[in-house]
């Protein structure tokens, strides 16, 4: 059982670390192989320039976000960094799609289409880098100062995986993208930023109909839907990658011209044949990006069962638990049906004597995934973090949410008014 649930943390980390790094460097990657090419070196420094300002800004907005979590929102943050990048990615199409060389652009249009690479990049790095930066950071606060652990380092080994497994698929899909023709490439080029845009366009309006800015009711239904299976975006991402092999395998092979030898000849088909195992390597890659994304996370979240909440009410505005029934140092766990019929779930354990830990069935990091007691030990159902019995019923980490109590009368008592107030956490 150890071995599974340290497993089940090393996928906990490495699927969503590379989900995220292919989501930044795939499209990147494409990117850079239609501006490498080019002759104006503008273009290279601005993409260069952008890419160490991405990853520096968004080291520091995760450590912004870190340390004084209300000083960044993540919707308003995420949601500027999609609008530029919503602007350049279609000037950017707008302009390759049209088909005019390099030298036929007018001086504006090449300084604008320099600032859509380099808007791109950053906007793609602050996006999914933040996130990136954030996942070590989240396992960090859980673990409440037991940082030299077995289960810290698996944590660690399996997001630092997950990264590599992210960008070896980016270096992969550059070389591959870097051997079609320019048409081909262009036509890649669109399919993974139409997916990119498919995606943020509907980020943006699903924070937009949280803010109320949007309050359409037809657009709400069409929203939902797409809203509960934002994880299967990234499928999406992998199938559009997948255009970039096929496209490559079928490039015809490089015609031979009028003043080459039968040896030139041949060493530019065998240079040919020599590109085109990049795109067999993207589908070695994607097939194994796909299994950790479907099976893999299938296997990392599997979660054990809660036990049943026990249904209780308020009497006179307060809920009163007998001792008796949580008296033996086990978990216990219950439901009051608030005014609006929200069920929200508190736990109850003795952690010694007189001493009671009194909890929502939900915290801070892992919100109301809830709590399982296996082996005298209580345990996050989502991060598989042992909390400390001492500690439960003080804030902090995946600590439950503490709930404000008193012990008279040989009861547990609760205001109601305490538990509508937690009603936000089970919704």
């Amino acid at each position: 059982m150890k071995g599974f649930v340290m497993a089940q943390s090393f996928l906990q980390q490495l699927i969503p670390a590379m989900e995220e790094a292919v989501m930044l460097t795939v499209p990147l990657s494409i990117l850079l192989a239609i501006v490498l090419p080019l002759k104006s070196a503008a273009y290279k420094n601005m993409l260069v320039k952008m890419l160490k300002w991405g990853f520096f800004l968004s080291l520091f907005m995760a450590m912004i976000k870190t340390g004084t979590r209300q000083a960044v929102s993540r919707e308003i943050f995420d949601a500027m960094a999609i609008v530029i990048a919503l602007v350049a990615e279609i000037f950017l199409l707008f302009v390759l799609v049209g088909g005019k060389r390099e030298n036929e652009l007018p001086d504006a249009t090449k300084r604008f289409f320099g600032w859509a690479v380099g808007g791109i990049t950053l906007a793609l790095f602050l996006w999914h880098g933040m996130e990136i930066w954030l996942m070590p950071v989240i396992s960090v606060n859980a673990a409440e100062g037991n940082y030299f652990t077995v289960a810290m380092l698996v944590k660690i080994v399996g997001w630092l995986t997950g990264l590599c497994l992210g960008f070896l698929s980016g270096f992969l899909v550059y070389k591959a993208s870097a051997a079609l023709n320019h048409k081909r490439l262009v036509f890649v080029f669109a399919v993974q930023m139409a997916a990119t845009i498919f995606g943020e366009v509907i980020f943006l309006l699903q924070v937009l109909l949280a803010r109320q800015v949007l309050s359409s009711e037809t657009l709400l239904a069409i929203m939902a839907p797409l809203i509960d299976h934002q994880s299967w975006l990234i499928f999406v991402v992998f199938f559009v990658t997948f255009f970039v092999p096929v496209t490559l395998f079928l490039q015809p092979r490089p015609e031979k011209t009028a003043d080459e030898n039968p040896a030139e000849y041949r060493k530019v088909l065998s240079n040919a044949l020599h590109k085109r195992r990049w795109g067999t390597a993207v589908v070695g890659v994607l097939a194994v990006l796909v299994s950790l994304s479907s099976f893999g996370s299938a296997y990392a979240n599997q979660k054990e069962s809660l036990v049943p909440a026990v249904p209780i009410e308020a009497e006179n505005g307060t809920v009163g638990i007998a001792l008796e029934e949580v008296a033996d140092g086990h978990l216990h766990r219950y439901g009051y049906r608030a005014q609006d019929g929200t069920t929200v779930r508190i736990i109850i354990i003795q952690k010694g004597g007189s001493a009671y830990g009194v909890g929502l069935d939900a915290c801070e990091v892992c919100g109301a995934t809830g709590y399982y007691e296996k082996d005298g030990q209580v345990i996050c159902r989502l991060c598989n973090v042992m909390m400390n019995k001492a500690t439960i019923g003080m804030p902090g980490g995946c600590n439950p949410v503490p709930v404000a109590h008193k012990i008279e009368n040989g009861k547990v008592s609760i205001d109601a008014e305490t538990l509508e107030e937690a009603r936000r956490w089970f919704r």
